[in-house]
């Protein structure tokens, strides 16, 4: 047996104690690597940072998803940015609505890697609404005016490639992307470790959407624990999700309470995204 550290931003390191390594290669874009643990079920690193376990994957998931699908009144076409793993996709396909899943992820050998070891995440990627596209999402969104009800952005921190889906440029490309009363979310980090790019983030969406609201959850294998999130739009709000539907989920996280209670900041992450 061995553990498995993430350090973040010089600030933090978290520890998961591990009893093999499943599977580990380098791609074209990064080092992939699945671990066995003793108690997180199977823990997917990128580059050695955590990107999700079996135990806790569900509440980022859930967040990212049902948030602002609930909030749009028909969801029938949704873009998922990043989100290799598939958990995104299995969350979205949850909404009667949806008609069509693409995911546009950028590393291939991400989501192979995926549904070979992680079924338990991946597997709603052989549903044949999904359609997987690996490219850069960037030059995808561009190519894709007024397609989309909903775009989820489940990215990697903001290094590398990733960084691009944290700027005011991206997002102006997403609001042309999405239909009349579309709707994005997207991860927005931690407000411990990285309250920097948690508000540079909410100040480049805010520059392209009229509705631009922040929301907060606990991912106890994510850096500190708490994350934040970003639900935007020209139209929709927080308080129009349908109850209804967020009630009628197979979710394990996502409730009607949460529909709203997420959006319940404290202080301290409020000045983050105002």
């Amino acid at each position: 047996m061995a553990w498995f550290y993430e350090h973040y931003r010089d600030a933090s390191a978290t520890g998961i104690h591990t009893t093999g390594l499943v599977h580990a290669e380098k791609s074209e874009f990064q080092s992939i690597a699945v671990h066995e643990t003793v108690g997180h079920g199977r823990l997917l690193t990128l580059d050695d940072m955590v990107m999700l376990t079996e135990l806790d994957e569900f509440v980022y998931h859930d967040l990212l998803t049902h948030v602002p699908l609930c909030v749009h009144p028909n969801p029938r076409a949704v873009l998922v940015v990043g989100g290799g793993d598939g958990g995104s996709v299995r969350e979205t396909l949850k909404h009667p609505s949806v008609e069509r899943v693409v995911q546009c992820e950028i590393d291939e050998r991400v989501t192979r890697v995926c549904q070979e070891h992680i079924p338990s995440v991946a597997g709603a990627l052989d549903d044949p609404r999904v359609e997987l596209v690996f490219a850069d999402a960037t030059a995808y969104v561009k190519q894709h005016p007024d397609s989309f009800d909903a775009i989820l952005v489940d990215s990697t921190e903001p290094i590398g490639p990733a960084a691009a889906l944290f700027a005011e440029p991206f997002f102006r490309d997403l609001s042309a992307a999405l239909r009349p009363g579309g709707v994005i979310s997207s991860q927005a980090e931690s407000p411990f470790y990285a309250p920097e790019v948690v508000r540079e983030l909410f100040t480049s969406v805010r520059k392209v959407f009229a509705e631009v609201h922040g929301y907060y959850g606990v991912v106890p294998t994510y850096p500190g624990g708490g994350w934040v999130f970003c639900l935007a739009s020209d139209t929709r709000r927080p308080e129009q999700a349908d109850l209804d539907r967020a009630k009628a989920l197979s979710s394990r996280y996502y409730s009607p309470a949460l529909a709203s209670g997420a959006f319940a900041l404290p202080p301290f992450i409020a000045e983050l995204v105002e």
